[in-house]
C-alpha cells in the first residue's frame, strides 16, 4: 500500500471517529425539552418587588417563594423552555394553592414533567406541632396559644410530623398522609395508602416522605403532590419511624428484621434479621453504625454499609422494642420496656457506641418512650408516670416530675421540654434545666400524645431524639 493511500484512510477513519464522538456526547436538536427559567407575576400583571421571588429549579421540581399575604390562584407565570411547546402554557393564569403540573414536550415528540410548588414567605412563629386523639395541634412554642387545629376522625397519637419548606407531612390511624400548610393548617394533600392506620413516624429528605403503615409496607411519598414513588413490602407491621442518610433508607418491622433499602427507587440493599420483633424502634444512624432495639432484649449495632453485625447487648430479657435508640458523644440511650414473660420492669440503658459496653442503666421503672439529649440531659417518660432529666454522662438524676406521660416522647429546643401528658390531659412546656412549668395546654380529646416537631424562628426544626436519630 502506498504512503499516500495509507495517509487517505487514516484520515477517514479519524474523521470517522470524530464524528462518531459528537453524535454520542451531544443531545439531537430534536429531543430537548427543558425548563430554563420561570417566574411569576401578580394577577394584574405586575412584576414582585426585586428580589421578593426566589425560584429553585433541582431536577423535575421547581420550588418558588413569593412575598406574604398574595394570593396564589390567579399568577401569571412567564416560562422559557428549550423544546417545543410547554402545557400549561406560558403567560396563562394559574391557581398555584396546589402543585401544578407542567409538561415540555420536544420536536420528536418525548415529554418530561415538571411540578411547580409556590409557598408564601411568612414570618415564622415558634410553633410545636403534635398529636393528641384525633386532633393535630400547632400551638405557640413561646405562649402555648393555639394557631390552628385539624379535627380528624382517628387518632394521630403515634405517627409524628416531619417538616420542609413550610408544609408538616404526618399520618394517621385513618389511613391517610396529609400534608399541611405549616402556619394556616390548610391541607395541601392528602393520601390514602393504608388500610390498617399508620403509626410510623414520618420523614421527608430531598422531596420524599417516608412512612410505614400497619399493612407492612414502607412507602416513599412525593412530597410535594403525596403520589407514591415506590413500595416495599415486609412481613409485619412497620410501625417503627424511618432513618434516611446517602440515598438509603433504613427502618425496621415487626417481622423482626431491620431493612437497608435504596432510597430513590425501594431496591433492597441488606436485611438484618433480630430474634424478634421491632415494634416502636426506630433506627439511629452514627457514625456509620444502625442501632436498633428488638423485642428480643438485644440492642443491636449494625454496619450501615454491609448489614453485619458490629456488637449487640443483652438487657437481661428486657424488651427493647418500644424505644428508639439515641446517640449522643459516643453513647447510646435507650429505654427497656418489660420482660414479657417475668413482668419485671426496664431500665434507662447508657452505653458505650463503639463497644457496646454498658457505661450505667437507671429509672428502673418501665419505659415505653424514647430518650432525648440535650446540653448534658438525657429526658425521659417513664411507667412510674414522670418525666425525669438526668446528667448524660453519669445518668444521675437532676429533675422529675409527675404529669402521666403515657409514653409520650420528649423534645427540646431553646431551653424548654415539650412533652404530652395524656393522662392529666395536657400538654407541657417546662423548663429544661428545673422542670418548672412554662406552660400548659389542655388536650382532652386523647390519653396519648404523639412526638412533638418544634419549629424555631428560623425555621430550624427539632424532633424527638434528634440528638442521634437526625445525625
Amino acid at each position: 500500500m502506498s504512503k499516500f493511500n495509507a495517509a487517505f484512510i487514516l484520515l477517514i477513519v479519524f474523521a470517522s471517529v470524530i464524528s462518531c464522538s459528537k453524535e454520542t456526547n451531544e443531545l439531537p436538536a430534536g429531543s430537548l425539552k427543558e425548563i430554563i427559567s420561570f417566574d411569576l407575576k401578580m394577577a394584574n400583571g405586575t412584576s414582585f418587588t426585586g428580589g421578593t421571588v426566589v425560584v429553585s429549579i433541582q431536577g423535575d421540581s421547581i420550588d418558588i417563594t413569593i412575598p406574604d399575604n398574595i394570593n396564589l390562584s390567579q399568577l401569571i407565570p412567564y416560562i422559557a423552555i428549550k423544546g417545543k411547546s410547554i402545557s400549561p402554557a406560558s403567560e396563562v393564569p394559574q391557581n398555584f394553592d396546589v402543585p401544578l403540573i407542567y409538561t415540555v414536550t420536544a420536536a420528536d415528540g418525548s415529554t418530561v414533567q415538571y411540578t411547580v410548588t409556590v409557598h408564601s414567605a411568612r414570618a415564622v412563629i415558634p410553633t410545636v406541632y403534635v398529636g393528641n386523639g384525633n386532633d393535630f395541634y400547632a400551638l405557640n412554642a413561646l405562649t402555648g396559644m393555639l394557631i390552628w387545629k385539624y379535627a380528624g376522625t382517628a387518632s394521630f397519637a403515634y405517627s409524628s410530623a416531619t417538616y420542609d419548606s413550610g408544609i408538616i407531612y404526618v399520618g394517621g390511624i385513618d389511613n391517610y398522609v396529609y400534608a399541611f400548610d405549616a402556619v394556616t393548617g390548610n391541607i395541601k394533600w392528602k393520601n390514602l395508602i393504608a388500610s390498617t392506620g399508620i403509626e410510623s413516624d414520618a420523614v421527608y429528605v430531598n422531596g420524599t416522605v417516608y412512612v410505614g403503615t400497619n399493612d407492612d409496607y414502607l412507602y416513599a411519598l412525593e412530597a410535594a403532590t403525596g403520589q407514591i414513588k415506590w413500595r416495599f413490602l415486609t412481613g409485619g407491621n412497620v410501625s417503627a419511624s424511618p432513618t434516611v442518610l446517602n440515598n438509603v433508607v433504613y427502618f425496621g418491622s415487626s417481622d423482626g428484621s431491620l431493612y437497608a433499602l435504596n432510597a430513590n427507587t425501594g431496591d433492597p440493599k441488606w436485611q438484618f434479621q433480630t430474634g424478634a420483633m421491632i415494634n416502636q424502634s426506630g433506627p439511629a444512624l452514627v457514625n456509620g453504625v444502625v442501632y436498633v432495639g428488638s423485642r428480643d432484649s438485644y440492642l443491636y449495632a449494625v454496619d450501615a454499609n454491609t448489614g453485619a453485625l458490629v456488637w449487640k447487648y443483652y438487657a437481661d430479657g428486657i424488651s427493647l422494642e418500644q424505644s428508639s435508640p439515641t446517640v449522643a458523644n459516643g453513647i447510646v440511650y435507650i429505654g427497656g420496656w418489660y420482660n414479657l414473660s417475668t413482668n419485671a420492669k426496664g431500665s434507662l440503658y447508657a452505653l458505650n457506641a463503639i463497644t457496646g459496653e454498658l457505661l450505667w442503666k437507671k429509672l428502673e421503672t418501665g419505659i415505653s418512650s424514647s430518650p432525648c439529649v440535650a446540653n448534658g440531659k438525657v429526658y425521659i417518660t417513664c411507667d412510674d408516670l414522670k418525666i425525669h432529666a438526668l446528667n448524660a454522662a453519669t445518668g444521675d438524676n437532676i429533675w422529675e416530675k409527675e404529669i402521666l406521660p403515657n409514653s409520650a416522647n420528649p423534645a427540646v429546643s431553646n431551653g424548654t421540654v415539650y412533652v404530652g401528658g395524656g393522662g392529666m390531659r395536657y400538654f407541657y412546656a417546662l423548663d429544661s434545666e428545673t422542670g418548672d412549668e412554662k406552660w400548659r395546654f389542655p388536650t382532652p380529646s386523647g390519653l396519648m400524645t404523639s412526638s412533638p416537631l418544634i419549629i424555631n424562628a428560623s425555621g430550624t426544626a427539632y424532633y424527638s431524639g434528634s440528638s442521634g436519630l437526625m445525625q
